[in-house]
């Protein structure tokens, strides 16, 4: 699955987890979306990160660049949150709209 701005991709992987990235060393290259999250923590984090909350139907309702270890990030109206490397989807903004791209092959497999 991918995570999609405008003409812009990213792959992304999801999970209920928010402390996914605690002592994690490796540089973050794909996008993590945690369900059910509004408030998320960098607390023992190793690297720089870009913050995304948005709704249900995946409107930005919060961006955090380069959130460094900890910092916290909270927003009440958020249901969903996206960990991103650095500098990712760079011209989005609150308010616009992210979208979900399933990856063709998985839907091939899912129809045999």
């Amino acid at each position: 699955m991918k995570l999609k701005y405008k003409e812009e991709k990213i792959m992304l992987t999801m999970t209920t987890n928010s402390k996914l990235l605690k002592y994690h060393f490796q540089k973050l290259y794909y996008a993590i979306m945690i369900k059910n999250c509004n408030r998320y923590s960098t607390i023992a984090h190793k690297q720089r990160i870009d913050v995304i909350m948005t709704d249900d139907n995946l409107k930005v309702l919060s961006i955090k660049r380069e959130m460094h270890e900890n910092t916290f990030l909270e927003n009440l109206e958020a249901t969903t949150t996206f960990l991103l490397p650095l500098n990712s989807f760079i011209d989005l903004k609150v308010g616009e709209q992210l979208q979900l791209e399933e990856n063709p092959s998985i839907k091939k497999n899912e129809k045999k």
